[in-house]
């Protein structure tokens, strides 16, 4: 994909992700109507509606679409794709319910790279802080306001120097302890534990608010995707927590097992370079 089909994709990623954040909050104005998912975890109205928009803006593209709350397609299907859009219309539905800042809507275009399935542009709406994070490799990684400025998007890094204590984002219900997420990246001693909601860990290390977001057990790969295109256009990648190599996507349960996303010097050899 060029520099102009990438931006073009951007375009569309942008406009599902800030109709879609408008919309949520509208409706967390409003009562819900919540529901309880096999697995056990909550889906509301709220979810069914980004999922709704997003599906609807993203179609412009031609492309599949792999949503939360989308048909599951069979791993024979997916992996006869070049690309496809992974995502999460409401990451953080419990927070959301709870009205704790930090509920996001994720969108990431994941491509085949001839040996991998990885992302290659993400975005990451946060309504109710009324921001924006987005990038993709050869794009650059900028935060915006989701409405309502009329300045530039600021481009963001994170290479300045780092010193401790470090931050370390962690969920909620985050079972781990600082030995388990951080023992091979950095001192425990010098770490710091921080509970965040949702895909925001990821936008607040990439902007270099907090050094390390670290997760014992699994996601699904459209709660990590997005922030870790955002990693990937700085030159970094969200690691398998135990191997230390760069996730990969469209695996076969769509599963990731625990992760680590740290900013801090890792001589690891399989991490992308900008």
């Amino acid at each position: 994909m060029d520099d102009r089909a990438r931006q073009q994709a951007m375009d569309w990623a942008l406009n599902a992700a800030r109709k879609a954040g408008q919309l949520l909050v509208e409706l967390a104005a409003k009562p819900l109507e919540v529901e309880t998912k096999k697995d056990g975890s909550s889906v509301t109205n709220a979810d069914y509606a980004s999922h709704k928009i997003i599906g609807s803006e993203l179609a412009a593209s031609g492309w599949p679409v792999i949503s939360e709350e989308g048909v599951r397609r069979p791993l024979s299907e997916r992996q006869s794709w070049e690309r496809f859009w992974l995502v999460d219309p409401l990451d953080g539905t419990s927070s959301f319910i709870r009205m704790r800042a930090g509920y996001a809507v994720n969108i990431a275009l994941i491509e085949h790279d001839g040996k991998d399935w990885v992302p290659i542009l993400g975005v990451v709406a946060l309504p109710d802080l009324n921001e924006i994070y987005y990038g993709g490799n050869g794009l650059g990684v900028f935060k915006d306001k989701l409405s309502g400025s009329n300045k530039p998007p600021r481009n963001i890094r994170a290479d300045e120097d780092a010193s401790p204590p470090f931050q370390l984002l962690i969920s909620w219900n985050e079972s781990g302890t600082v030995n388990d997420l951080v023992a091979d990246a950095v001192d425990p001693t010098q770490v710091r534990m921080r509970p965040i909601s949702g895909a925001r860990k990821f936008c607040l290390v990439a902007e270099g608010k907090a050094e390390i977001h670290a997760r014992s057990t699994g996601y699904f790969e459209w709660d990590c995707a997005a922030g870790d295109a955002l990693f990937r256009a700085q030159g970094m990648a969200v690691c398998d927590l135990i191997t230390g190599r760069p996730l990969s996507y469209n695996g076969p349960t769509l599963r990731v097992g625990g992760l680590i996303a740290c900013r801090l010097p890792q001589g690891n050899p399989d991490t992308p370079s900008a």
